[in-house]
């Protein structure tokens, strides 16, 4: 089987003939192919040699294609540092107004952003040189929750959260951005991706609670997963953090796949998973890859398919692998999925 294969038989509820494999690895496999994370985001070209590069090179069955998490931000007119050797962040609330921010969330303005072009370009020039040799997964950085927290900015979002007065408005500006998230995704897909992904890490239990949650986020990715399943567009969802005291609500949504990192509770999660969404992740990426030995990558990597089974699961780490993940760390990993 190829890796698009395998990784699409597992998205189908089907045996692979092995686990598959994927890396959340923008910064490692820039870092590997001798670019700066500021040359890496300003070409399509490099984007596109460094994630082949790197796949091909560990054996890897998909490509996940990110620059950073804050490219939708920047679209609407969030302000956004650019270091060259790290990537690029949010730095400040688009608007005090949230009239105003309601406003600047505009879907249209996706298309108008030169780093949008770049990411879409990548994918469309991944896809054409692996084909079905590797799945191409493109990220659709921020959802709804996470994109208006990033407009409006953190403090003051997290203030008016608790604010009833403040609840109507909120509830507005994160159907706006719920908005301009989807667009993302249908032009992710047009572009060439096999699979979309995307990151809600600030409705995580490790920053709001359950019932803010359930308030504030769940019935956008609720909506979010009917919208895709319409267009035939398979989806992951990422939430940082430890997912247990909301993991039975997230795999309610039924999206075809979870991504959880190392601090979610991993045998509850299969689980609770079992029937409804394939698991991505979970290795730590950077107390395991990074600070760990190969010996010690390995013994995770093992302790993760046991738990699965070796079934439905896309194994690899629960978030972005550092710049300089040791090669051996990773060669650890893929020779242990290999010989599972």
């Amino acid at each position: 089987m190829t890796g698009y294969e395998r990784i699409m038989a597992v998205m189908s509820g089907k045996k692979a003939d092995r686990v598959p494999m994927m890396l959340h690895n923008f910064m490692s496999a820039a870092g590997e192919a001798g670019m700066s994370m500021g040359e890496y985001r300003s070409s399509p070209q490099n984007i596109a040699k460094a994630h082949i590069a790197a796949a091909r090179k560990y054996g890897l069955d998909g490509i996940l294609l990110d620059i950073d998490t804050c490219m939708e931000a920047d679209a609407i007119g969030v302000p956004i540092d650019f270091p060259d050797d790290e990537p690029a962040r949010a730095i400040g609330a688009a608007s005090k107004d949230i009239d105003e921010l309601i406003e600047l969330m505009a879907p249209e303005k996706l298309l108008k952003n030169d780093r949008i072009k770049i990411m879409l370009e990548a994918v469309n020039l991944i896809k054409k040189e692996v084909g079905n040799e590797l799945l191409v997964r493109g990220n659709c950085d921020q959802m709804a929750f996470s994109l208006a927290m990033l407009s409006y900015g953190m403090s003051d979002f997290m203030a008016d959260l608790l604010d009833e007065d403040c609840e109507e408005k909120i509830l507005q500006l994160i159907d706006r951005a719920y908005a301009v998230h989807l667009e993302y995704h249908k032009l992710m897909h047009e572009a060439g991706a096999d699979l979309t992904s995307f990151g809600d890490s600030s409705c995580g239990p490790d920053l709001i609670s359950r019932d803010c949650y359930m308030k504030f986020s769940y019935p956008f990715q609720k909506r979010l997963q009917e919208d895709l399943e319409k267009r035939n567009i398979k989806t992951v969802c990422h939430i940082c953090g430890n997912l247990d005291n909301i993991i039975e609500d997230v795999a309610g949504i039924r999206f075809p796949a979870i991504e959880a990192d190392y601090k979610t509770n991993i045998k509850n999660a299969v689980k609770v998973l079992e029937g409804k969404s394939v698991m991505f992740g979970p290795i730590d990426p950077s107390g395991i890859f990074y600070f760990g030995t190969p010996k010690q990558v390995a013994a995770e990597t093992q302790k993760v398919l046991e738990a699965f089974n070796g079934k439905g699961l896309v194994i690899g780490a629960g978030c972005a692998l550092p710049t300089g993940t040791p090669e051996e760390n990773i060669r650890a990993f893929a020779e242990t999925v290999r010989a599972y």
